[in-house]
């Protein structure tokens, strides 16, 4: 039995298990590679990062379809960052993300955390420094209604069905 500021293991269906950050910039070795140094990381990690108990690794987003999007249309932003966390305790998992989160905000990227902890997270996640744009603003009604939903499927969910 576990208390709210104790130990709690992350399982598989667990909120804290995974997020995806959505990353306003191209080349997702570069990304890596400037927060490889803005957290003090090991260079010798590869093409992945570990932050705490969080495991990141970079990709193309495969829902940016290369059009103009608005600005703060996160779901075109041409990177998306896996993080895993297949172990710890969900404190341990906010903050290694609220670390990388903030690494890349400090280094000038745009930057939203999509997960079932963002509320959790600094300015939601990067929602309330990059908020969704009204159907005036270039999102339909449509997609504004089910853009979470998309986020939910999205990610490495996508692209390990390929």
């Amino acid at each position: 039995m576990t208390d709210d500021r104790g130990y709690s293991p992350i399982g598989p269906d667990s909120a804290y298990s995974d997020a995806s950050i959505y990353v306003d910039a191209e080349a997702a070795p570069r990304v890596l590679g400037r927060l490889r140094d803005a957290l003090g990381l090991n260079k010798e990690d590869g093409a992945e990062l570990t932050v705490g108990p969080v495991r990141v690794y970079g990709a193309p987003n495969d829902y940016s379809t290369g059009r103009h999007a608005h600005p703060s249309d996160f779901l075109q932003w041409p990177t998306v960052l896996e993080c895993e966390a297949p172990s710890g305790a969900p404190a341990e998992v906010v903050q290694a993300v609220t670390a990388v989160l903030e690494a890349l905000w400090h280094g000038g990227f745009k930057a939203v955390a999509a997960c079932g902890f963002e509320d959790e997270l600094p300015a939601r996640g990067g929602t309330d420094r990059y908020p969704l744009p009204s159907p005036s603003e270039g999102l339909s009604q449509v997609r504004m209604g089910r853009w979470k939903s998309l986020l939910v499927r999205g990610g490495k969910k996508k692209r390990n069905s390929a």
